[in-house]
């Protein structure tokens, strides 16, 4: 038992590195997906389906990833690490979105 009687300290880092092993690598492989898809030759995506799925799919693997990150820190720096990656998971979807809509 922890000291405020709440189970263990550890449970909740733990469920953060899982989900951000789970979604981040998931993340990647999308994103990899949709940008090759983009700025590839176009030979092996001629309808653009995997740009589309590979954006959609990774728009929300990357959500769960940015807000799994959080978790692994401590109480006291959840927040700062909170905004962190929702700053960088805008960046980055931003970027997908424009890659998307300018193909």
């Amino acid at each position: 038992m922890s000291r405020n009687g709440r189970g263990s300290d550890g449970v909740v880092p733990a469920f953060g590195i899982l989900l951000v092993i789970l979604f981040g690598s998931a993340f990647a492989v999308f994103a990899s997906m949709a940008l090759s898809s983009r700025f590839g030759g176009g030979g092996d995506d001629p309808h653009g389906y995997a740009l589309i799925f590979g954006t959609f799919f990774a728009l929300g693997a990357g959500l769960v990833t940015a807000l799994g990150i959080p978790l692994i820190f401590t109480p006291r720096l959840r927040a700062t690490a909170f905004l962190g990656s929702l700053i960088g998971y805008l960046a980055v979807a931003a970027g997908l979105v424009t890659a998307l809509l300018t193909a």
